[in-house]
């Protein structure tokens, strides 16, 4: 499917500051969700939101956190 393909965007109805996202996800994607928000901390659309930043490229809370565990040593 090529881009031109696509309808265009419009954003829904904001809650707050926020955009609701509703999906379905496999019971083992689910469980990787659930431990991984355990980990980081953080809800399910932080998670889901710091996913989709890390796709586009973007600065995220997962590597944020990660450089600042372990940070990189430049020589």
């Amino acid at each position: 499917m090529r881009v031109s393909d696509l309808e265009e965007y419009r954003p829904p109805k904001l809650l707050g500051k926020k955009a609701p996202l509703n999906c379905l996800v496999l019971p083992d994607q689910h469980q990787a969700a659930w431990k991984a928000t355990q980990r980081y901390n953080m809800s399910f659309g932080e998670y889901v939101g710091a996913l989709i930043d890390r796709a586009e490229g973007r600065p995220n809370k997962l590597d944020g956190m990660q450089q600042k565990a372990f940070p990189i040593e430049e020589r």
